[in-house]
């Protein structure tokens, strides 16, 4: 083989091996889902609530990774109600409180 081609395959090869070592970079967000889960990871655990954005025009709540306003549904529930604290699910006739704090805690006015 003469070296052009020599160098055109080496040249090849170092692209390509430096794809399969990529590193990944650090000053990236990382992926929310990693630390809540997504809501397929919790389909048959329940519901869980992760956080709650409140603002005068709308509220908006974090179930199982999952961005829902009232009346919204999330599997078999529906969003009632979204509280500064907690939210209210409505399923199979039932009404579920999920609460974004323990009741232990007490929040002054």
């Amino acid at each position: 083989m003469d070296s052009s081609k020599l160098a055109l395959i080496a040249l090849l090869w170092s692209g390509m091996s430096g794809a399969l070592y990529a590193l990944n970079d650090p000053t990236q967000p990382t992926d929310p889902a990693l630390y809540f889960g997504t809501a397929q990871d919790r389909k048959s655990t329940g519901w869980t609530l992760q956080s709650i954005l409140s603002s005068p025009e709308r509220r908006i709540a974090i179930i199982n990774g999952s961005r829902l306003r009232e009346g919204d549904r999330i599997g078999s529930a529906r969003v009632v109600r979204i509280n500064e604290s907690h939210v209210l699910l409505n399923t199979g006739g039932r009404t579920v409180t999920l609460r974004l704090l323990p009741q232990s805690i007490k929040v002054r006015p």
